[in-house]
């Protein structure tokens, strides 16, 4: 979660740095489509997450297979 969250201050310091470039400018544009795809990232890492976790309970255990076994 630790990595979502410098996401998500890599989102909003693309779009303050978009705001200070001015709105018309390429590199603002640019930055903005970093804040942007950040923030869809950012959004689906917990969902992934979480649906991962909830899956755990309901996968079976490998079967273990003596070492040298095919």
């Amino acid at each position: 979660m630790a990595g979502a969250r410098a996401a998500a201050h890599l989102g909003a310091t693309a779009r303050q740095g978009a705001g200070v470039l001015g709105p018309r400018t390429r590199a603002a544009a640019r930055l903005e489509n970093i804040a942007r795809s950040v923030d869809f990232v950012t959004e689906g890492v917990p969902r992934a997450a979480a649906d991962q976790a909830r899956a755990v309970p309901h996968t079976k255990p490998e079967t273990l297979r003596p070492t040298g076994t095919a």
